[in-house]
């Protein structure tokens, strides 16, 4: 699914979304969570690893996904790659204390580019 990014231009990366620019259009990677019930947990954070420059932001070359499981919880982190270093990440997580699952996760949703990810769930 994320293949869709790669040659698209990082534009911005806030604390809720991602922007990247393909042609002349900006679309936005909206990130969500839930909690889900009871003592569940979901979090994420998001970090740009270049300094911004508005006309000429690195291109995506390519994106990788590192999954990870414990007793407890589901984590991920999405890399976005540029011809030499990695330009951007989403770092997320859900689980519960108990170790039960209760609903808690976190997803990655574009609908103009049909991108509908979960990025880790419990």
């Amino acid at each position: 699914m994320f293949e869709k990014l790669i040659g698209a231009q990082i534009v911005n990366v806030g604390d809720e979304c991602i922007e990247v620019k393909i042609g002349a259009e900006v679309f936005k990677l909206e990130i969500t969570s839930d909690d889900g019930d009871c003592c569940g947990f979901a979090d994420f954070t998001t970090k740009l690893l270049y300094l911004p420059n508005d006309l000429r932001n690195p291109v995506i070359t390519n994106v990788t996904r590192e999954d990870s499981e414990s007793y407890d919880d589901d984590s991920s982190v999405i890399t976005f790659f540029g011809e030499s270093k990695p330009l951007a990440t989403i770092e997320s997580n859900a689980g519960s204390g108990s170790g039960w699952g209760y609903g808690a996760f976190v997803s990655l949703r574009c609908n103009a580019l049909d991108i509908d990810e979960t990025l880790a769930s419990w």
